[in-house]
């Protein structure tokens, strides 16, 4: 029960982060003004983000997308992998 809602939990931070990264990667830099503020689950990243980074945020996102993703695969896999050894 702890497993799937870990892993639940891990699908829902790897939607996020996700979105967040694509909505930052369409944004670019067509922002009003100087930049911006990155805001993520209600908590405050950064309130003033110039133009030429919001690229780097963006894939940050995304790449923590990734490694959320992994690890949930890997927590899969390792149940699988544990389902073989056992008798039945």
């Amino acid at each position: 029960m702890n497993r799937i809602l870990l892993l639940s939990f891990l699908a829902l931070l790897t939607a996020t982060l996700a979105f967040k990264g694509v909505d930052l990667w369409s944004l670019g830099t067509n922002v009003d003004g100087d930049g911006i503020g990155i805001h993520f689950m209600g908590f405050e990243i950064n309130d003033r983000v110039p133009k030429a980074s919001i690229p780097v945020y963006a894939i940050g996102f995304l790449a923590s997308s990734l490694v959320t993703l992994l690890i949930g695969i890997v927590l899969i896999g390792g149940k699988f992998r544990g389902a073989e050894n056992e008798t039945y």
